[in-house]
């Protein structure tokens, strides 16, 4: 089998880039999942979106992912039920304050994307189920909001599968070939693929595919829980989310209370499960942040990981010194799926034509050995 392009990684950006490349002209493009399409993370998050970002490449990033994502059922004649009931912070500290403060002056107003600093009446009057115990203010950014992830997902692929791209499920990638100092397919364990270019979009598998062709990326998986209630009366507007704890919580439209914390912390490709001891942990916090819900009965949960790269930004396009024709999209840090409708854009131009841009550039794989690091701590759960 041969195929121009072959994208590895059936999730939110290999879905996205495929389509933007089949947009663009190019239909010879095979994306090759090792189960169903966004079996990995993509089907596993929490279903949220946000433009406030603390280092101002990843600020800028998602500003420009959300019009692309605002556009989507426009474009994609798909509703992603998109609800822009934004995200509120609870503050403890003077210094939480002061950055919230300087952020969204010298930052996001500036982007067009300005939040508001409330006083903790404020909070206890627009939202009378939060807890206030100890928080002496609070950031709403209204631009943010949730999605259904779902949707998103399969319009991608639907659109993509109309302009012709193939879709290889429960295909495992074995490894990329090389021949000559560049790419010349890859190997499955349903035979060869011959390609000219090569993606990798495996998001947690990614480092596997490449250490194997002595390519070593800072990334680490980190598996993530999370959960939901029975549902209830619609009440949570904004995910809201402890500056002091790194706990949120929000309410699906249809009912259900979904939260999660960054605790315990489980490094590498460990078991896709949930954990009593997580649980125990979620169940509080819940209770703390929002007391209305700590006598509903616990639903499901389900885990995911986050693709951590050191300085929690995501990584696009290659590098020189590797073989030729190979590309990479991910450690996106639990930023995947809301900046995905940029990222695919910007891949799909970046593998046809070599093309990268200014937004794109500081993502490069080079920034680690240059010590040119996008330093993000705005990272939630």
């Amino acid at each position: 089998m041969k195929s121009r392009v072959v994208i590895v990684g059936g999730g939110i950006m290999g879905l996205t880039t495929a389509y933007n490349i089949a947009l663009l002209g190019e239909r010879d493009v095979t994306v090759i999942e090792q189960g169903y399409i966004a079996s990995g993370a993509s089907c596993r998050n929490a279903g949220h979106f946000r433009v406030h970002f603390w280092a101002p490449e990843n600020a800028h990033f998602a500003v420009e992912a959300n019009k692309r994502l605002l556009d989507f059922a426009s474009k994609l004649r798909w509703d992603p039920e998109i609800h822009r009931g934004g995200y509120l912070w609870l503050l403890y500290e003077e210094e939480q304050i002061n950055v919230f403060k300087r952020m969204n002056n010298e930052l996001w107003a500036k982007l067009g994307v300005p939040g508001e600093i409330l006083t903790p009446e404020k909070i206890s009057e627009d939202y009378p189920y939060v807890n206030i115990d100890g928080v002496i203010a609070g950031f709403r950014g209204p631009q943010d909001g949730k999605m259904n992830p779902d949707i998103i997902v399969f319009g991608y692929r639907k659109k993509a599968e109309e302009l012709g791209v193939r879709f290889l499920t429960y295909t495992k990638t074995e490894g990329i070939v090389l021949k000559g100092g560049r790419v010349r397919g890859v190997q499955t364990d349903k035979g060869f693929i011959e390609a000219e270019k090569v993606l990798v979009a495996a998001g947690a598998w990614s480092n596997e595919l490449l250490k194997a062709i002595d390519i070593d990326l800072p990334i680490e998986p980190q598996r993530k829980e999370l959960g939901v209630t029975e549902p209830m009366k619609y009440f949570i507007k904004p995910l809201t989310i402890s500056m002091k704890t790194g706990a949120f919580i929000g309410q699906h439209l249809r009912g259900e209370i979904l939260g999660s914390l960054d605790y315990p912390v489980v490094k590498g490709l460990a078991p896709l499960v949930n954990t009593l001891e997580w649980i125990r942990a979620w169940a509080k916090e819940m209770s703390e942040l929002v007391p209305l819900v700590m006598h509903l009965m616990f639903l499901r949960a389900w885990s995911g990981y986050y693709t951590m790269t050191p300085d929690h930004s995501h990584i696009l396009g290659r590098d020189p010194e590797w073989p030729e024709n190979l590309y990479i999209a991910t450690g996106f840090s639990g930023h995947g799926f809301m900046m995905s409708p940029l990222a695919g854009e910007l891949m799909a131009k970046n593998i046809l034509y070599d093309e990268v841009n200014n937004v794109m550039k500081p993502y490069l794989p080079t920034r680690f050995k240059e010590g040119k690091l996008i330093n993000e701590t705005m990272v939630i759960g």
